[in-house]
Formats: structure tokens, C-alpha cells, sequence
């Protein structure tokens, strides 16, 4: 085990909470198997998992492989906001992850599931607690050291997912700030040996392309109110109905282009089944979307600052959880 974990555990007690990594790293020392199965408080695997995940380690070709990482889907379908968000986990999730693999990298292992190889966690010097988002961080960590990644869609486990909107942009606030954290601390070292890490190249343009969209986007909504304003207060109203009726239309191209991601998507994933959730997917393509776009424009002053100060990032409070939850936890796995 490298210098890099930091002991928080003296005679066997934690005693200075520095986050879910930390506390990974403290559970490192005293792991004697050969595999790590990490799972959150939220989530519930499929009974067979464990033998699911080993397949992958134990078959043919396997013996460089990191971690492999299953396919999250939600458990709680209680509000408008939970049942939106199973267009996302139930299908979106699962293509973007496949693509990824298709030149052989994965942005971030989920979680709240995944089993790790325990000599890969060593040899990268376990989970980092300075970042906001460990699953993201040892992923690339691991890939860059030269170990692979995967993930498997028909490993499946059952998340709480957040109910509510403010909730939601929480949950999303943070990994927001994990993928830019990453992004600015560990990009442009994959980028000097561009030919050695080739499968993170595509990941670093991608989300590198996806942060600037996102700033661009609100730069142009504000400079859009700021236009219609202008037009109110001119009496203009040719031009205000004008640029009314092209942002419908862009809203319109928007919500077609969603759903054709989402029936393929879904198609993808779990044959379709999980398009009987379609009828959220205008709310989950305008609102969620938005989301993302917001958490980015908020998130990055600060993840900056962080970096720069050397200030650790690791520590959060966790979205409330649903007691609903809890109740289908007990007695039942899905409705899938």
C-alpha cells in the first residue's frame, strides 16, 4: 500500500471523518479477500451479484481487469422527480457507458455498486480523499495506471434516488464538482502521453466539450431574456414573437431528439421495458437537462478554489434518503 492513504483509524476506531474515501481506505487495511464489493447505504444488489461481478475477474482475459461496475437503477418511484429520473438510470446511463467502452474506457465507476479488484486499489494507492467523488477518480486512476475497466447492464442493484428538486440539483451539485475535480487534476498528465492512455482521450474531450456547452448555454439564456426584455420595452413585438417561435422550435427539436435517445437507449439496455417511464421524458429532457447545465455554471469557481487551496473535497452531506425506500427495500426489488 503507497503513502497515498492516509490512516484515519487508531485501535480500530475511525477517528476523524474525512469522507466516504477515507473511510474505503480505512476498510482497505482490513480486507483479507482478494475482491472489494463497495455498496452504499442506499442501494440493494441483486441476490446473485457477487457472482455476476466474479465472472468478469475469474473468466479468460480477466486477470488485468480493475473493477467492474453494474447498472444502477432507482427503487423509489414515489414523485414526479424520482419517477423522471428512471428514463436516466433505467436506459441513458447505460448507452453512455457502452459508448464509452466502445474505445475502451469508462468516465466512472457507479458508487453506489461496484467490485474492485483489491491489488488494483493498492496499486493505485487506494481512493483519494481530497476528491468529491472517489468512484470517478480511482476509475480514472486505474485506467491510467494500465488496469481495466467494465461495465455490466445485466449486473443490476436498486438506488434511492432523490424525490425532490432541490434534492436532486444536491446530488448532481456534487457530481459535478467530482467530474471537474477530476477533470483539471488529472487531464492533462492522460494528455502528455496521449498514445499510452488513448481510451481517456475521448473521455477528457467529451466532458471537457460538455462543461463549455453547458456555460455557453446560460450565457445564451441570459442573453436571450435580456433580448426579450428589450423587445417588451421597445413595443417590438414582431421581433419578440419571432425569437419566441425559434426557441420553440429548438425546444421542440430538443424533446424530439431526447426521446429518440431514449427509445434507443432503453432498447439497449433492457430491451424497452423501461420505456413505460416515457411518459416523464419531456419533463426528464427539459428540467434535467437544466440541471446539469446549472450545476456546472455553479460548481466550478468553487471546485477551482478548492484545487487550488489543496482543500479537501470529500466530505458531504448525502441527499435525504426516502423512507418509502426503505419499505420496497424489505420487500421487493423492483417493479422491472
Amino acid at each position: 500500500m503507497t503513502s497515498k492513504i492516509r490512516s484515519t483509524v487508531t485501535n480500530g476506531t475511525i477517528i476523524n471523518n474525512r469522507g466516504k474515501a477515507a473511510g474505503f481506505n480505512s476498510a482497505l487495511g482490513f480486507a483479507k479477500g482478494e475482491f472489494i464489493l463497495s455498496n452504499d447505504a442506499d442501494s440493494k444488489p441483486e441476490v446473485d451479484a457477487l457472482w455476476k461481478y466474479m465472472y468478469y475477474f475469474e473468466r479468460e482475459g480477466g486477470a488485468q481487469l480493475g473493477a467492474v461496475t453494474g447498472n444502477m437503477l432507482s427503487i423509489n418511484k414515489t414523485t414526479l422527480v424520482a419517477e423522471a429520473q428512471q428514463n436516466e438510470l433505467n436506459s441513458i446511463i447505460g448507452l453512455i457507458k457502452r459508448s464509452q467502452l466502445s474505445y475502451g474506457g469508462l468516465f466512472a465507476f457507479s458508487g453506489a455498486n461496484t467490485m474492485y479488484r483489491k491489488s488494483a486499489v493498492i496499486d493505485v494507492g487506494g481512493w483519494q480523499a481530497e476528491q468529491p467523488t472517489e468512484d470517478i477518480a480511482i476509475s480514472w486512476d486505474m485506467q491510467t495506471a494500465g488496469w481495466q475497466a467494465y461495465f455490466a447492464p445485466h449486473i443490476r442493484f436498486f438506488m434511492d434516488v432523490p424525490e425532490t428538486l432541490p434534492e436532486l440539483v444536491k446530488q448532481r451539485r456534487i457530481w459535478t464538482s467530482g467530474g471537474i475535480y477530476v477533470l483539471l487534476t488529472k487531464s492533462f498528465g492522460i494528455l502528455r502521453h496521449p498514445i499510452k492512455h488513448f481510451s481517456m482521450v475521448p473521455i477528457i474531450i467529451d466532458y471537457g466539450l460538455s462543461i463549455i456547452w453547458s456555460l455557453f448555454y446560460w450565457i445564451s439564456m441570459a442573453t436571450f431574456i435580456v433580448l426579450q426584455i428589450g423587445y417588451v420595452i421597445n413595443q417590438d413585438w414582431h421581433r419578440l414573437l419571432s425569437s419566441l417561435s425559434i426557441a420553440a422550435i429548438f425546444t421542440t427539436i430538443e424533446i424530439l431528439v431526447g426521446l429518440i435517445q431514449l427509445v434507443q437507449a432503453s432498447y439497449f439496455n433492457d430491451g424497452g421495458r423501461s420505456l413505460k417511464y416515457i411518459a416523464f421524458a419531456p419533463w426528464y429532457i427539459l428540467i434535467y437537462w437544466m440541471v446539469n447545465t446549472y450545476t456546472v455554471a455553479v460548481e466550478i469557481i468553487p471546485t477551482i478554489r478548492q484545487i487550488i487551496r489543496g482543500k479537501d473535497a470529500g466530505v458531504w452531506k448525502s441527499p435525504k434518503r426516502s423512507t418509502e425506500a426503505t419499505g420496497k427495500r424489505e420487500g421487493e426489488d423492483s417493479d422491472e
